[in-house]
């Protein structure tokens, strides 16, 4: 199988999965409802570029939704919180496990889900489009 139909195609379904994520965040934003939650996790490493003063983080954060189950989930925005922080969540009763998000407005939910979504266009046109021989030819 060409090496760049399989690269193809994984970067379409990590877009799809992008998709389907954002999506979920915003039924959980736009139509859940609220409740207190806190960061049960923090779980950090140096990043790819080996600078060891850029660190990535990401959080757990757990709470309890109205029919009680104990649900947590994983965060890996910009913002620091510490072990412990007390949060505000939204999700949706009907799937708390899947659209569970931190409190916001849909802005921040859009906006992650357009730029990985745009991030995997332009891989995906670089692999259509040959980008890395056309670039050294």
């Amino acid at each position: 199988m060409d090496t760049s139909l399989v690269l193809i195609t994984v970067v379409a379904l990590l877009g799809f999965r992008s998709l389907t994520r954002t999506v979920q965040q915003l039924r959980g934003t736009r139509s859940g409802v609220s409740a207190p939650a806190r960061c049960v996790r923090v779980h950090e490493r140096d990043s790819a570029t080996g600078s060891s003063g850029d660190r990535r983080a990401w959080h757990v954060f757990a709470f309890t939704a109205q029919d009680g189950q104990w649900v947590e989930f994983r965060n890996a925005g910009t913002k620091r919180f510490h072990e412990g922080a007390r949060v505000t969540v939204r999700y949706d009763p009907a799937d708390p496990q899947r659209t569970a998000t931190l409190a916001g407005s849909p802005r921040a939910a859009l906006a992650e889900g357009a730029l990985s979504l745009l991030l995997m266009g332009l891989v995906l046109l670089m692999f259509l489009t040959d980008f890395p021989e056309n670039l050294f030819s």
